[in-house]
């Protein structure tokens, strides 16, 4: 039963519970607690370094993405200038070989001309050449 006031018993226990929560603190509850703590400590540590870490990659993807659109802008405008090139160079291969070909044509022409004329000189002589046997033959006495 309890009395009032208290006697030494009570406060004997109240000595022995005291010491057995500091020996308790120091053996159990401090370490555990530090541990506990640097579990923590560990946890949010790696979580921002976690963190940080995604906000560099993210920036890293940004810089590549960045890069590649440079990179493919200026392969573009490389193409598009090496494409006006080759079309500027087309243009004028083309017009020079038309020019030959027109010359060599008209060449042709002034050839053929010729070649017509020089065969139609021929064949007046060697028509009236046949025209005069033709009558002489005919007629049986020479012209």
């Amino acid at each position: 039963m309890l009395t009032f006031p208290p006697d030494s018993s009570f406060l004997i226990q109240i000595a022995l519970f005291y010491l057995l929560w500091l020996g308790l603190k120091r053996l159990l509850f401090d370490p555990v607690m530090r541990v506990l703590e640097a579990r923590e400590a560990r946890t949010t540590g790696m979580l921002r370094d976690a963190t940080e870490l995604k906000a560099g990659a993210e920036h890293s993807a940004a810089e590549y993405d960045r890069r590649m659109r440079d990179v493919y802008r200026q392969l573009a405008a490389d193409a598009e200038r090496a494409r006006g090139a080759a079309e500027t160079e087309e243009r004028q291969l083309i017009g020079s070989v038309r020019e030959q070909a027109s010359t060599q044509l008209q060449q042709a022409r002034e050839s053929l001309g010729r070649q017509a004329a020089a065969a139609r000189a021929l064949l007046a002589t060697e028509a009236q050449d046949l025209s005069a046997r033709m009558i002489e033959r005919v007629t049986g006495r020479p012209l």
